[in-house]
């Protein structure tokens, strides 16, 4: 199972997901895979909360023929933990900035899930100029007020949390996220690899990277996706309101997927994915 297989060293080529390679960051060493045509757009894909760059498995097949693709472990996940001090996800986005730097890649698609969403999100609102195109897979808008009771929900989730007995948290955690079991089983695995306090690190900023910015829209073409038995927070009541005010966004439902629709759908999903692709990136 690709969630199991120890990735290659640095240098090392990867078949699914091309070419390893490291950048030391302040607090942890960030691991990506580079694949696809050279001189093809590039597209970067960040994983969920708590799993790896593996997430993507399903999707590398259809975007590697036309598009250059980078995935990758975002800080304290997979292969780029230990993680010193505090997650955040402005922190990720620095080190996706420093990760470009490095390609010498001045523009990317940033399409991600769930937090990845965020890292995504949080890309095109610091860099506009660097992202072409945003691709949303079942996460929440960072920069919408989430109301009194979204507020208070934050605020109430790391005690929460904290508390819960660390197998049923993780057992809880899949089963709302998760329709098919080949998409439980995946993050079973992926849960498994982390200690409770990792896992409450990573949760803990996740909760803190929501910053409303009243009059804010998005500045480029969007692809917002919800997986139609999506259960988590507030998703499929906030994403649909977020489609109709954003003037240059998409919307589309994966029909029978819950929160990961890439992984539960994954044709329908890339379908989607790549019609979004072809009509808003040149090559």
């Amino acid at each position: 199972m690709h969630g199991a297989v120890e990735s290659p060293g640095p240098g090392e080529v990867d078949a699914t997901y091309g070419r390893h390679f490291t950048l030391d960051r302040p607090g942890c060493q960030v691991h990506c895979w580079l694949t696809g045509p050279d001189g093809a757009p590039l597209v970067t894909l960040s994983h969920a909360a708590l799993v790896d760059h593996t997430l993507f498995v399903h999707q590398l097949p259809a975007l590697t023929d036309r598009y250059r693709i980078l995935t990758w472990d975002i800080r304290g996940h997979g292969r780029s933990r230990p993680l010193v001090g505090p997650f955040s996800v402005p922190d990720a986005v620095a080190d996706l900035v420093a990760v470009l730097d490095e390609l010498r890649a001045e523009r990317a698609v940033m399409l991600g899930h769930s937090m990845g969403s965020y890292v995504g999100q949080e890309m095109t609102f610091r860099h506009p100029g660097r992202v072409p195109a945003l691709i949303v897979i079942d996460g929440t808008c960072i920069t919408m007020d989430p109301g009194r009771l979204g507020r208070a929900e934050l605020r109430m989730a790391a005690p929460m949390m904290k508390a819960w007995p660390y197998g049923s948290l993780k057992k809880a955690s899949v089963e709302r996220s998760a329709e098919n079991e080949d998409t439980r089983a995946y993050l079973r695995r992926q849960f498994d690899a982390l200690t409770k306090a990792e896992f409450l690190k990573i949760m803990d900023g996740v909760d803190r990277s929501i910053h409303p910015e009243p009059g804010y829209r998005l500045p480029v073409p969007a692809l917002l996706i919800l997986g139609e038995k999506d259960r988590t927070g507030d998703i499929a009541r906030s994403m649909p309101a977020w489609a109709a005010r954003e003037p240059q966004a998409e919307y589309a439902v994966i029909a029978g997927a819950g929160h990961c629709s890439n992984y539960d759908q994954p044709e329908q999903t890339n379908d989607v994915i790549l019609t979004f692709l072809r009509r808003n990136l040149p090559g």
